[in-house]
């Protein structure tokens, strides 16, 4: 079975489309929330200000999904991946890298990405084991029971906020 490793902005993505719930009520999913994701969605989002319940909904969302985060120990070669990801020049988030990091050691693992940059960087160290917001929206529909106009839903707001950003043509 596969996996699938979600960066922040995917996730915080659905949230902003109103759909936190919605992907908590799929109930358990074969994901993994790293645990610099995890934090960026709760501890990091706090201090930049935004509304505890909107944390409380985020970490919700996050403990329906995956149950707890996955760190990433010290020393691991996860860990020594990341630590090689952020070697200047760097262009992606410590999110980012966390999650190509952890794919880089699990083939069984696609990594889920949101910005261009980080899709970039994924497709060049994963050789392909990465999809970006539709494709995993695919998945969810298809393989986890997401509603069709769920789907749909986080689609128009993500196409929406995202200019110039289209949905794919097979969408």
């Amino acid at each position: 079975m596969s996996r699938y490793v979600v960066d922040t902005d995917v996730l915080a993505n659905v949230q902003r489309a109103g759909h936190a719930v919605t992907l908590g009520e799929l109930g358990t999913l074969p994901v993994v929330i790293t645990d610099t994701v995890w934090d960026e969605l709760t501890v990091g989002a706090s201090l930049a200000g935004a509304p505890e319940r909107l944390v409380q909904e985020a970490e919700a969302m996050l403990k329906a999904i995956a149950g707890a985060p996955t760190v990433l120990v010290p020393q691991s070669p996860e860990a020594q991946t990341l630590v090689q990801l952020q070697l200047p020049p760097v262009t992606e988030g410590m999110g980012e890298h966390s999650v190509i990091a952890y794919a880089c050691h699990h083939p069984d693992a696609t990594a889920i990405l949101h910005d261009r940059r980080a899709l970039h960087r994924g497709i060049e160290e994963l050789r392909g084991r990465v999809l970006s917001l539709h494709g995993f929206l695919d998945v969810l529909r298809r393989e986890h029971g997401l509603a069709l106009k769920a789907a749909h839903q986080i689609s128009e707001w993500y196409c929406v906020r995202n200019k110039p950003q289209r949905r794919p043509l097979w969408w």
